[in-house]
């Protein structure tokens, strides 16, 4: 298949929970105590089969069913947050490579986003945490889009703020529903690997880079990634 010429105007997007931190087990630990705190059937199998990677709204949702109601999914959701957050916070650092790359990206000119199924107060507890807020032109949380990932929306409200077409940006990813919202929305994706459940990487095999870490990646190595 014959691939677009690069265009002057390229940008990356990162997803920020399993690629920027690595923070599955915390938001297992987080569910599984709102579970015990709720009597919530909440086990890790549970978690991985129906809850990783996917929004709150679809997660409360599916555990409390037909007693489901917007007040009681805004309620969970921001306590199960609060916990996530709680425990999380003493163990926060980054995937290594990710401010050097961030930098290095700057530097040469080149737009970032952070782009998250997350909710924003999550989103931001990770970009001030590790002090990397300033690399980012747009940061878009599930707060800003009407149906989180696997949907392309948040990759394609992400491509609009950001002024450069989706095709034209590079998505930073590590879960199965992240794969499939790049494929969905028509970007290329790196799967980074360092953070992600290993049950979801064969469902990468599209990506143009599967890496460990961020230190595998460079400037002059993204600018090789084909689009189209």
């Amino acid at each position: 298949m014959k691939r677009k010429k690069r265009q002057n105007r390229w940008a990356v997007i990162f997803d920020v929970d399993g690629t920027m931190v690595d923070n599955y087990r915390f938001h297992q630990a987080a569910w599984i105590e709102l579970g015990r705190r709720y009597g919530l059937p909440i086990t890790p199998a549970y978690y991985k089969a129906h809850i990783h990677a996917r929004s709150n709204d679809k997660n409360v949702a599916g555990l409390l069913g037909d007693k489901t109601t917007p007040d009681l999914i805004q309620k969970l959701s921001e306590e199960k947050e609060a916990i996530y957050r709680e425990i999380f916070s003493p163990h926060l650092c980054e995937i290594p490579g990710l401010t050097a790359l961030l930098m290095e990206l700057n530097e040469a000119g080149i737009s970032c986003s952070a782009a998250s199924n997350s909710p924003r107060a999550n989103v931001d507890f990770v970009l001030d945490g590790l002090g990397i807020r300033g690399f980012f032109q747009v940061v878009t949380t599930r707060c800003d889009v009407t149906v989180g990932k696997p949907d392309p929306q948040l990759y394609l409200v992400t491509a609009a703020k950001l002024g450069v077409p989706v095709e034209q940006c590079i998505i930073m990813e590590d879960s199965a529903s992240g794969f499939q919202a790049a494929r969905n929305a028509g970007a290329p994706f790196i799967a980074v690997t360092a953070g992600a459940d290993p049950d979801d990487l064969p469902l990468a095999a599209s990506a143009s880079l599967m890496v460990r870490d961020f230190t595998e990646l460079t400037v002059d190595r993204l600018q090789q990634i084909p689009f189209g």
